[in-house]
C-alpha cells in the first residue's frame, strides 16, 4: 500500500536495499500469510513459476508463489492485466492432491481433485469416482484483495472435508496448474507446479480485544445488516459483541428505518452510560448512524441527496484534546455499481480538500484528525480504493483537483487489521452466498495527526475458546448478529508540532528520535530516542510499502535517553525480509504530540 512518507529513505539506505535484494532468498521455514490482499508478507517466498509475458490476454499469468502454515495452503499469482478476483474473468485452478493423474479431473497431465473456477465462484471436488459441486465454504477458500488488481493471494484449508468423506489435502505434496479459459494461458506453460508442505506450526499471537491504555480513543465500524440492532433475536449476540469492543465512537451502517433517537435508546441498552454521561447520536444520510461518547457538534451530508450514504461529523473530544475529530461515515454503493461508488469517493476527497483549505463549506484547524470508516463495498474496480487512499479524483471537472488527503500531503493510512486469533482479514462472510469472504469494512485515518495502537476485526468464528471465554463471547455471535464483523482501532490524538524526514538530524523539541544502533543490523537493533521531559512515547516500524510491521506501544518515560530493541520480527513473531524500514516515534510531552521518522536497514 503506497505511502510516500513512509517509503522515503536516504540515498545510502536505498543503495543498501538494492544491494540486499540480490542476496534475498526464500526461507525453508513456515511462511504464514495474512490473507488481506496485500503482499509484503510474501517477500521471503521465492516464486516457483515465472511465466513469460505476452502469451495470454487480459489474464496473462506471470509469477506464482506458494506457502503454507499448519492450516492453509497459500497461492500468490500475478497477471499483467487488471482483473476482478471473483467475477468478470475465467481464471481456473486445477489442484492435484494425490499426485495421481488417473484420479480427479484430468487436465495437463495431472488429475485434479479440486477444479475451481474463480470467476464463477464454484468448483468440483472429485476425490474418487464420485464428484461434488463445491462452494468457497466447502474448501475454506479466501481470496484477496476483493477489488480488481494485477496480483492475488488465495488460501485453501488443508484439512477440510469437502464431500464429507475425504480430506482436501491429506498428502505432504500437491501440484497444480493455473489456466485462463478465455486466452488459454497456463502457469506453467508446460507441466505443473509442485509444492511440498513445510512441517510445523506457527500460531499467530492472540490480539487482546481490550485497549492497551484506557486513554486511547476507540473507534469502531459495524454494518448491522438491515436495522439488525432492532431485531430481538439478534440482540443477545450484539450485546456481547458490543460489551467486548466497548467503543467511544461507533458507526452503525444499514440503519435504514430507524432514527438517531431510536438508535440512542438501543445503544444505551447495550452499553449504558455512567452517571453524568450520555451517548450522542446523529443521522444525516439514509443509512448511517454515528454514536459517540463525546458531543457531536456539527454534521454535513456529503453528496447531492441522502441516497448517497456518506456524511461527516465533527466530534468534540473533550477538554484534554486540543483538536476535534472529523469522522466521515460511509456505506458506498454495492456490487457492480462502480460508477456511483466512484462518484461517492470523489465527493469524499473533495469534501476533505475543502475542510483542509480556507473557504468553502467547512474550515478545520490544521492537523485536525480525520477518520473515514464504514462499509466501503470495495468489490469492483480498485480505483475507488485508490481515490480514498491517495486523493486521486477521477471526475476532476466536477469535483476539482486531486488532493492527497492527509495534512502533510500524503495518502491516508489503513490499519493492517486481522482477526484476534487468525491471519484472515475478512470483515464480511456468508457461507450461503457464492461470494468469497471479503474485507469490505475499512478504516482510513490521517497518520500525521493520529497514532494507531491496538486494532482488530472482531470475527468470533475464528476465535479460540480461551479468547471467547475471556471476552464473554460465543463462536456463533457474529453470524447471529450480522453478516459483517466490527472493525476496531484505537488511537491517540494530539497537536502535530514537528516532523523530521528520514536520516535528518535532531530538531529542537521535547522528544527526539536518534539513529538506531547498529545500522544496518542483523538480527536486532536498538531504536533510540531521547525525552527532554517526562512523557509517553510509542515507536512503530513500517515496511517500504507503508504497512505497519511492528508496534512498540506507548509507555511512560522519564527525561533522558531510552531505547527499545527490535529483533527484526513482525507482530506475529515472523522474521521479516532484508530491506529498508521506517521507524516512527510518536511522543506526547505536556499535551503535545511530536513525530519523527528515520530509516533503518536490516541486512541478512
Amino acid at each position: 500500500m503506497p505511502n510516500p512518507r513512509l517509503r522515503a529513505a536516504t540515498k545510502l539506505a536505498v543503495a543498501a536495499l538494492f544491494a540486499l535484494a540480490a542476496a534475498s532468498a526464500a526461507h525453508a521455514d513456515l511462511a504464514p500469510i495474512q490473507l488481506d490482499g496485500f503482499f509484503d508478507d510474501w517477500a521471503n517466498v521465492t516464486p516457483l513459476c515465472m511465466d513469460p509475458a505476452g502469451d495470454g490476454g487480459t489474464v496473462d499469468f506471470r509469477n506464482v508463489a506458494v506457502a503454507n502454515d499448519q492450516d492453509y495452503l497459500y497461492i500468490r499469482f500475478e497477471v499483467t492485466g487488471n482483473v476482478q478476483p471473483d467475477e468478470q474473468q475465467n481464471m481456473e485452478l486445477y489442484l492435484d492432491t494425490d499426485l495421481n493423474a488417473a484420479t480427479g479431473t484430468a487436465f495437463g497431465g495431472i488429475g485434479a481433485e479440486l477444479y475451481w473456477k474463480f470467476g464463477l465462484q464454484t468448483g468440483t471436488f472429485r476425490p474418487a469416482a464420485t464428484s461434488y459441486t463445491v462452494a468457497h465454504d466447502n474448501i475454506g477458500l479466501m481470496m484477496g484483495p476483493t477489488f480488481s488488481n494485477n496480483q492475488f493471494e488465495v488460501a485453501l484449508k488443508r484439512n477440510i472435508i469437502p464431500g464429507g468423506t475425504s480430506v482436501l489435502m491429506a498428502n505432504p505434496t500437491v501440484r497444480f496448474i493455473l489456466r485462463d479459459a478465455t486466452s488459454g494461458d497456463l502457469a506453467p506453460n508446460t507441466g505443473s507446479i509442485s509444492y511440498t508442505f513445510v512441517a510445523g506450526s506457527d500460531v499467530p499471537p492472540t490480539i487482546p480485544m481490550g485497549r492497551e491504555d484506557a486513554s486511547h480513543l476507540r473507534i469502531a465500524s459495524w454494518n448491522i445488516l438491515s436495522d439488525g440492532i432492532f431485531t430481538a433475536a439478534k440482540q443477545p449476540a450484539q450485546n456481547r459483541i458490543l460489551d467486548a469492543i466497548n467503543p467511544d465512537v461507533l458507526l452503525f451502517c444499514e440503519v435504514f428505518n430507524h432514527t438517531a433517537a431510536q438508535t440512542k435508546t438501543q445503544i444505551e441498552a447495550f452499553l449504558p452510560s455512567a452517571a453524568g454521561q450520555t451517548w450522542y447520536t446523529a443521522k444525516v444520510d439514509a443509512a448511517n448512524v454515528v454514536c459517540s461518547r463525546y458531543p457531536i457538534t456539527q454534521t454535513w451530508l456529503i453528496g447531492s441527496s441522502t441516497s448517497f450514504r456518506e456524511s461527516a461529523f465533527l466530534i468534540d473530544l473533550g477538554p484534554s484534546q486540543t483538536k476535534d475529530l472529523l469522522f466521515i461515515a460511509c456505506h458506498l454503493r454495492c456490487c457492480t455499481d462502480d460508477a456511483s461508488r466512484q462518484i461517492e469517493c470523489d465527493r469524499i476527497v473533495s469534501f476533505i480538500r475543502d475542510a483542509r483549505t480556507a473557504g468553502g463549506v467547512i474550515n478545520l484547524p490544521a492537523d485536525t484528525p480525520i477518520v473515514i470508516a464504514g462499509d466501503m463495498n470495495f468489490v469492483g474496480w480498485r480505483q475507488q480504493y485508490d481515490t480514498l487512499l491517495n486523493g486521486d479524483i477521477v471526475d476532476n471537472a466536477t469535483y476539482g483537483a486531486d488532493s492527497p488527503p492527509d495534512w502533510d500531503g500524503t495518502p491516508l493510512a489503513v490499519p493492517p487489521s486481522r482477526h484476534p486469533d487468525g491471519r484472515a482479514s475478512y470483515t464480511w462472510r456468508s457461507d450461503t452466498s457464492s461470494y468469497y469472504p471479503g474485507m469490505l469494512d475499512w478504516i482510513f485515518y490521517t497518520d500525521s495527526a493520529l497514532t494507531l495502537h491496538n486494532h482488530y476485526i472482531g470475527e468470533t468464528r475464528t476465535m479460540l475458546p480461551a479468547t471467547l471465554t475471556a471476552n464473554g463471547l460465543l463462536a456463533t455471535d457474529i453470524p447471529g448478529a450480522s453478516d459483517h464483523a466490527p472493525r476496531v482501532a484505537d488511537f491517540t490524538v494530539g497537536t502535530y508540532v514537528s516532523s523530521v524526514p528520514p536520516g535528518a538530524g535532531a530538531v529542537v523539541g521535547p522528544a527526539r528520535l536518534l539513529a538506531n544502533a547498529p545500522n544496518p543490523f542483523n538480527p536486532s537493533t536498538k531504536l533510540r530516542f531521547v525525552m527532554d521531559r517526562a512523557g509517553d512515547a510509542a515507536l512503530n516500524v513500517y515496511d517500504a510499502a507503508g504497512r505497519l510491521v511492528r508496534a512498540f506501544p506507548a509507555a511512560s518515560y522519564e527525561s533522558g535517553e531510552h531505547f527499545v530493541t527490535w529483533d527484526g520480527r513482525d507482530a506475529a513473531g515472523r522474521a521479516v525480509a532484508s530491506g529498508v524500514y521506517q521507524v516512527r516515534m510518536s511522543a506526547r510531552v505536556e499535551g503535545r504530540l511530536v513525530r519523527e521518522t528515520r530509516s533503518v536497514v536490516l541486512a541478512k
